[in-house]
């Protein structure tokens, strides 16, 4: 346990960087935050070359009105651009355009009264960084000399809390950044053309009293149009401050950094994957519940629908989608099926039995996954109208057992070899048979092989779509897969309906993993050999 001296210097240490990153942050946010430039002015000259008398004319207006700009305390760069093209006569044409470039930045604390949406993230930080400051030191107050295994409840809480905050103040930086780029860029370049124009004007008015103190009138949407920015470093400097305030709080919580520190990364990658892979799920429930016009809006202005269009469900609801949905569970639960009461003997066989032509049997079926069903579509087809299976769900049970199967036989041999011999000759010892063993002993045992097999061949069979679409004409009988084609046609593609249908899709595979999820690592039963 530390000494009392050596706690009561490393609480002090960590609170006085806490306090001097806060300051660190109040000061850089009075440092320029952004540097932006506009294009106050623009002239273009066509049928005009350098050096002859419409270039000098020209220019020397555009100087006139650059000294103009001077003379009112605005420093502008006067830029020139040329443009030379030759038509379809063969004489080269040219066409000058001058520009008047104003440069100017902005600190951070400006952009406390912008009103923009960005100005209340930067009020959270800066609470947040203040707040943190405050909880570190109410942590040590009447605890000063304590180990930290006799911190009452209280001290912990405030420190726990500094912690927090300052984490939070770490998240809400790039947020902060994220936001000024999309309204800086993406808002701006919307609203100048013209590509949407509600809430343009009071978009303008926030940005006209923001970059140019209300003088840029009527002329705001061409200064904006022209529009570049770029975070300073000063701005940037904003984050390692918070870093070092998150540092300097776990210090005080737990007396040491590493551990805690990677612990956070590691939930911190947790949260980043679990984003990762749950982002189509997202965009598929958001554009689901969308309307018309927001479902096939190009630039996706609204993160979440602006009005919850749950008439959608109804509406698939109308157009087959129950009938396809179970089409498809009949035709995966009926493959499954097969394909386990098929699969389960022939990979005892394998693992158990010893004939003539195994390994011939097991190359065979390595083999046979080589073959795409796109390559054996046409004999599939053949084979199918010989049978009367044609347009039926039987024949899509038959065929995608039989596409999964090899599969199926391969992944349960394996089972079935990791299962000790032992335990079946002890069945045998009892008077089980071959048969008896298999099913009372070998089964259970392998059941998480078994149902790791049932979870890809129900999910290969769900998925099927080439076959289906060759095979089956009439509509009631198409899986799901097939049926939310009717939402996608070569004129346009209505998308709340289509990805309404595919999240409904999504659902039995859902509950069969929460079904079955249990028995994926159960299997191996207590007890042992009879001896």
């Amino acid at each position: 346990m530390k000494e009392r001296s050596v706690i009561v210097k490393e609480n002090r240490t960590s609170v006085i960087v806490l306090i001097l990153a806060f300051a660190l942050i109040c000061t850089l946010l009075c440092l320029p935050a952004y540097e932006f430039t506009s294009s106050i002015y623009t002239k273009k000259s066509g049928n005009t070359f350098v050096g002859d008398e419409k270039y000098v004319a020209v220019k020397a207006e555009v100087e006139a009105v650059a000294e103009d700009y001077r003379a009112d305390g605005i420093e502008v760069t006067l830029k020139e651009n040329v443009i030379e093209r030759t038509n379809s006569k063969g004489k080269t044409t040219s066409m000058v355009s001058f520009s008047l470039d104003h440069t100017f930045t902005k600190s951070g604390w400006s952009f406390i009264n912008s009103g923009l949406t960005s100005s209340w993230v930067l009020l959270g930080i800066i609470l947040c960084s203040a707040l943190s400051c405050a909880c570190g030191l109410a942590g040590i107050v009447g605890s000063m000399g304590d180990s930290y295994n006799r911190l009452d409840g209280r001290s912990a809480a405030f420190r726990s809390a500094s912690g927090y905050l300052a984490l939070f103040v770490m998240l809400l930086v790039p947020v902060f950044f994220m936001m000024n780029t999309f309204a800086m860029s993406r808002q701006v370049k919307l609203f100048t053309s013209e590509t949407i124009t509600d809430g343009a004007d009071e978009f303008y008015a926030l940005l006209n009293a923001f970059l140019f103190d209300g003088t840029a009138g009527d002329n705001i949407s061409s200064a904006l149009s022209g529009l570049t920015f770029k975070n300073t470093y000063a701005a940037w400097g904003i984050l390692p401050c918070a870093f070092a305030m998150m540092l300097a709080a776990i210090s005080l919580r737990r007396g040491t950094i590493g551990h805690t520190f990677m612990r956070g990364l590691l939930y911190a990658f947790v949260i980043v994957m679990c984003v990762f892979i749950l982002y189509p799920y997202y965009v598929m429930l958001v554009t689901g519940l969308r309307s018309s016009a927001e479902a096939n809006d190009m630039y996706f202005l609204h993160i979440f629908p602006t009005e919850w269009r749950f008439e959608n469900l109804k509406y698939i609801m109308g157009r087959g989608i129950p009938k396809y949905l179970l089409n498809s569970l009949l035709i995966a639960g009926g493959a499954t099926c097969i394909a386990l009461l098929c699969g389960i003997p022939a990979a005892f066989a394998m693992a158990r039995m010893k004939f003539k032509g195994r390994n011939a049997f097991l190359g065979f079926v390595i083999m046979s996954q080589m073959f795409s069903p796109v390559v054996l579509l046409i004999g599939i087809a053949q084979l199918m109208s010989a049978l009367k299976l044609n347009d039926s769900l039987v024949g899509l049970m038959l065929i995608n057992a039989a596409f999964n199967q090899a599969f199926a036989i391969w992944l349960l041999r394996g089972t079935f070899v990791s299962i000790s011999s032992e335990m079946e000759q002890a069945a045998k010892i009892d008077g089980c048979n071959t048969v008896q063993s298999l099913v009372k002993i070998l089964i259970p045992m392998a059941a998480p092989g078994i149902v790791t097999t049932l979870i890809f061949v129900f999910i290969n069979a769900w998925n099927e779509y080439t076959i289906s679409t060759i095979l089956i004409s009439t509509a009631a009988n198409r899986p799901i897969t097939v049926g939310i084609t009717q939402f996608s046609s070569f004129n346009m593609i209505e998308w709340q309906y289509l990805f309404a249908s595919s999240l409904l899709a999504t659902v039995p595979v859902v509950i069969l993993f929460m079904c079955i999820e249990k028995h994926l690592t159960s299997g191996l039963t207590a007890g042992g050999v009879k001896g």
